[in-house]
């Protein structure tokens, strides 16, 4: 599991130190689950001919959340909640792969609550590497 993406790392936080410190809690981050990744690559293979030679965004607009947004669920599935000092903000759009017919089928409160309920068993021998 990686810690250093967004959302494990604000789960790992909150639940292993009992608090998130939450930086630019402004700047939006794209999610997408990751059962959601290999139905994106598999359905691009199945429309090779309407995506062959073109870049798309896999994932859905509803996906795309503030830092203090997630912090938000977060807070609402444990109760404790601070920040991160990732300065990224980014915004995706996914219309051009929905064209096509692609929707990704896992929402994020699912994915966060997937999260924290693996969280509650996991912890770091070594706090400067992923588990």
């Amino acid at each position: 599991m990686r810690l250093d993406l967004t959302i494990n790392d604000f789960v790992f936080q909150t639940l292993q130190n009992k608090q998130l410190i939450l930086y630019a809690p402004g700047f939006r981050r794209p999610f997408i689950h990751v059962p959601d990744m290999p139905r994106g690559l598999l359905f691009a293979l199945e429309h090779f001919d309407a995506m062959n030679d073109q870049v798309f965004n896999i994932g859905h607009e509803s996906m795309n959340y503030t830092k203090e947004g997630i912090a938000n669920l977060i807070k609402q599935r444990i109760a404790e909640v601070g920040n991160d000092a990732d300065h990224r903000d980014c915004e995706v759009s996914y219309e051009k792969v929905r064209q096509v017919g692609f929707e990704t089928s896992i929402t994020l409160e699912r994915g966060l609550d997937e999260l924290i309920q693996g969280m509650q068993v996991v912890s770091r021998v070594n706090p400067y590497s992923n588990i």
